[in-house]
Order: structure tokens, then sequence, then C-alpha cells
């Protein structure tokens, strides 16, 4: 009995205290980054939500946003390597990204371009895990919040069809949200996908088209199915699966540039392009009128908008309609030109550009075909630069993007 005592007290004894535990805790640039990664999704998706519309301020929020820019700007500047010439760059960046801020009155250009270049070091694939797990969980959180009645499902009705918000904003916002998990989880789940996966994607389709009506939303989803078995196969080796794979690290570039072409040089008396614009519910007209209206400038405008999401576009909407004022850039790209300015552009549909392309010349192909299925979505939503939608930009300075898979099993 004493002798059992004894060792108990010998082993407590060699139990680190509180105090050594606190001496012996290291700070990292990667556990900086996750701390910043992580609270800025959680923010993001909140202000997304209805929470951010009925239980937390939004502006509470946005000021924790300036923190978390000093927390990655610590970590770019002290606990990366630097040169003169990554210094630069990186000072020149975020330069830019602060001018473009206090123009735009958009604190999200500036935080992209903070995790962008604080992604550096940090593996792509854990950062996608992050992403696909702590994006779930808040995703499944706000659908119980409002099933438990702390917040509320908006409901908007088009053709007489209810359109479920779910705890989201908007009906198109919830199945965005859906349309990034998937390709998150596509990336993920590469080597593994077959046609059980494949058959879970199509149900979720069907699932979120009877609640939600996102049209555009439900068939970019089903256009991931053939867009990823293509991409495994040309992986794989299949001669004719790498033909068509091999385009997809333009089509992102391409895509942006019929974007902003048809809604520059929209008119009602252009058939083929009063047809697009039916087809993806007016996005070109909008898209023109907010080109007219505000121009392109080289650094961004601060533009004024008025959409149906929250309980505010939800009053106006159901009190008179479309003829309610409403103005919303809804394209990715369209914002990119107006809001941001024409360098943001550039720099983002470059970013866009090599993390495609180096995914094709790698062999590895599933970022080019996440980064196509991307464009596609900001062709008609606003979504490129919202971490709690799209975190595959900061694959570009991230760690190793196309993983050794046998090394990694014998890890």
């Amino acid at each position: 009995m004493e002798d059992e005592k004894d060792a108990m007290v010998e082993k407590t004894t060699h139990m680190p205290s509180w105090r050594t535990r606190l001496e012996s805790f290291k700070v990292t640039g990667q556990g900086m980054y996750a701390l910043a990664f992580i609270t800025y999704l959680v923010i993001s998706f909140l202000r997304n939500s209805t929470y951010a519309d009925y239980v937390i301020s939004s502006n509470a929020l946005q000021r924790c946003n300036y923190l978390l820019v000093a927390i990655l700007a610590c970590k770019v500047y002290f606990f990366d390597k630097q040169t003169v010439r990554s210094f630069l760059l990186n000072s020149a960046v975020i330069v830019v990204g602060l001018v473009v801020w206090r123009k735009s009155h958009a604190l999200d250009v500036l935080m992209m371009v903070m995790l962008i270049l604080g992604a550096r070091g940090i593996p792509f694939k854990a950062i996608n895990e992050w992403f696909l797990k702590v994006g779930t969980i808040l995703l499944l959180f706000c659908m119980l919040s409002f099933l438990v009645g702390i917040t509320k499902d908006l409901i908007f009705v088009r053709h007489g069809v209810d359109r479920h918000s779910l705890g989201i904003l908007y009906p198109t916002d919830f199945a965005a949200h859906v349309f990034f998990l998937i390709l998150s989880y596509c990336y993920y789940a590469f080597e593994r996908l077959n046609w059980r996966h494949y058959l879970t994607f199509a149900l979720l389709a069907v699932l979120l088209f009877k609640l939600t009506q996102a049209r555009l939303d439900v068939v970019a989803i089903i256009l991931i199915i053939p867009v990823m078995a293509i991409a495994k196969a040309a992986k794989q080796g299949s001669g004719v699966a790498k033909i068509f794979a091999s385009f997809y690290w333009g089509v992102s570039i391409v895509m942006a540039y019929l974007t902003m072409m048809m809604a520059y040089f929209y008119s009602g008396k252009n058939h083929l392009l009063t047809k697009v614009n039916s087809l993806i519910s007016g996005r070109l007209q909008i898209g023109q009128e907010a080109i007219q209206r505000y121009g392109m400038s080289p650094l961004g405008n601060r533009v004024v908008e008025h959409g149906f999401g929250a309980s505010a576009g939800a009053k106006m909407f159901y009190s008179s309609g479309m003829g309610s004022g409403y103005f919303y850039i809804d394209s990715s790209f369209i914002r990119l030109l107006v809001i941001y300015g024409l360098v943001a552009a550039v720099f983002f549909l470059g970013v866009m550009m090599v993390i495609s392309l180096r995914s094709t010349l790698g062999g590895d192909y599933r970022l080019a075909a996440i980064m196509m299925m991307v464009a596609l979505s900001c062709m008609i939503e606003q979504h490129l630069l919202d971490l709690s939608f799209n975190p595959f930009l900061l694959a570009l300075l991230a760690g190793p993007i196309i993983m050794n898979e046998k090394k990694t099993r014998e890890v």
C-alpha cells in the first residue's frame, strides 16, 4: 500500500505544473495563422447568418477583424522567412490592399490578401480540412439555431413557391455554402471519390432545389460530378481525360472575361445577351448598371447596394418586390471591376490562373477542377473573396498543393 502511495506521489511530482506548461508554450506562425483563419471563418459565417441579423452585432464582428489583420501581419513579417524581395512584394501587396479597403470600405479584400500572404508555409491540405470541418459544423449550427427558435428561417416566395434560407441570410447563400463545402470535400477525398459520393452530391442538389429553389447553385453542384470525375481519371492516367482536364486551368480567365464583356456591352436590343440575362436572373443588366453608375477605377469605389438578404431585405422584397430599388452586384467578377478596382481584379484573377496552372502542370488536376467550378459560381454569385465560402485562393502560397500520396500513407 505504501509502495503504491509512493508511486503516486512520485508520478504527481513529475507532472508539469501550469507555470511549467505556460513557460514551455511557444507561439508559432502556424498557430497564429490557424487562430486567425478559424476566427475569421467563424466571424464571416455568422455575419452571413441570421445571427448577425437578430443576435450578434455585425459591427462588433467587424471590429474583431481588425485584430485578425494585425495577427496575420505579425505572422507574415516576423514568423515567415523574409528576403528583401519578399519583404518589398508583401509590403506592396498589403499597401494596395489597404488602399482598396479605404476606397471601397470593403475589408474583405484586405483580409483575403492577408490570408493569402500568411498561408506561406501552411499545408493547404490542413487549411482545407479546417474549412471543411468548421464550415460544416457552422452550417449545421445555423440550421439547428432556427429549428430551436434562436434565429429565424427567412422565407422568400418565387412563383408561389417558398424559398427557405435555413438560418442563412438568403436561400442562394445557403445553397452556395453547400456548393463550396462539396468542393472542399472533393479536395479532401479526391483519391476516394466514387459513384456513391457523386450520387450523394446529386441527392443534395435535389434536396437543395426543393428547399431553396437556388437553380444556378443546383446546376453548379450537378456539374461538379463530371468535372471531378474527369480530373480524377486524368490524374490516374487516362489519356482522354487528360485532354479535357488540361483545359481546366484557363477556364476561370475565360469565364471572367466573358462575364465582364457581356455586362459591359449588354443591351436589351441584343437578343442573345437578353436571353443570357434572363437565364442568370438579370445579372448582366445590373452589372452594366453598376459599371455605368460607378465606372471602373484602378483601386476601387464605394458602392451602395440594396439586396434582399437579411430581414431588412426580406421586408423590402415583400413590400414592393423587384421594383423597390433593388441593386446588388451578384457576379464576383463584376464586383472585382466596380467595387475593388482594376488592380484587384488583375491580382485575384492572376491568383486563380496560377493555382489552376500549377495544379495542371503537376498532374494532379484537383485544384484546377475546383478553381474552374469556383469561376463558374463567381459568374453569378459574390463569394470569391468571402472566406466562409471560398478558401481556395489561399492555395497560392500555402504548402505543398500536390501531396505525395505514398508518403502520406506511410506517415
